[in-house]
């Protein structure tokens, strides 16, 4: 995939780059963690924003997508188009297990925040969904991108297991009394025991699905399974 994204998607957006750095971590723990905030990448089990368990202990390649287009900076390629936080899959083992992109987002207090429409500097509505609308977009334009070249498509086509991600963090409110953080708290993990586990909530997303990929939302305080 490194290769791929070095070579052949430049090639195919006629890019015209000789050099293209593609930021990229390989782990074999079977438990780790992601996150979007800096470097490294992969981080101690549920210290960062998506946490990971990989009994096979296979090679998994990370690669920051987003620090990858911000590379490509400058070019019209990279000017306004929307990208996910990360793309990982297997590279040990068999070596075809599961292809996903993750988006990452986050939140204060509830889950319901999550939902709120995102206005732009002029008040205007451009995510009437909020930030699960968000991540859709990126993940489903990153996966047209990527798609779009047909040998990364092909290198695409060899996993059983195609995932788009959406993985969220509920950050405590500082300023909220304990036990009204307690209750706002229970609330939401009594929402999340319906839609999530150990492989996220399942959801519907036509154009997501058309690609061959599920779409897939997952909470923190849950680990997905990758094996």
């Amino acid at each position: 995939m490194i290769d791929l994204l070095k070579r052949e998607l430049p090639s195919h957006y006629k890019l015209h780059r000789t050099i293209v750095d593609v930021p990229y971590e390989i782990t074999a723990e079977e438990h780790f963690d992601l996150t979007d905030r800096g470097l490294p990448s992969i981080v101690d089990y549920k210290t960062g924003n998506i946490s990971f368990d990989h009994s096979n202990r296979t090679e998994v390649q990370v690669i920051n997508y987003e620090a990858y287009l911000i590379g490509l900076k400058g070019t019209k390629f990279e000017t306004g188009r929307k990208r996910c936080d990360f793309i990982l899959h297997e590279t040990g083992g068999s070596c075809d297990s599961f292809y996903i992109l993750n988006e990452q987002t986050s939140t204060k207090k509830n889950i319901e925040n999550l939902s709120k429409p995102i206005l732009d500097k002029d008040k205007n509505v451009i995510y009437p969904g909020g930030k699960y609308e968000k991540a859709e977009i990126q993940l489903l334009e990153t996966l047209r991108t990527i798609r779009a070249v047909p040998s990364i498509s092909a290198f695409i086509n060899r996993y059983k297991r195609k995932v788009c991600l959406i993985s969220y963090l509920i950050k405590p409110d500082e300023d909220s009394k304990v036990s009204s953080a307690q209750k706002s708290f229970g609330r939401y993990k009594l929402i999340e025991s319906r839609e999530t586990g150990e492989n996220g909530a399942l959801l519907e997303h036509p154009s997501i699905n058309a690609e061959g990929f599920e779409f897939r939302r997952i909470s923190h305080e849950y680990s997905f399974r990758l094996s």
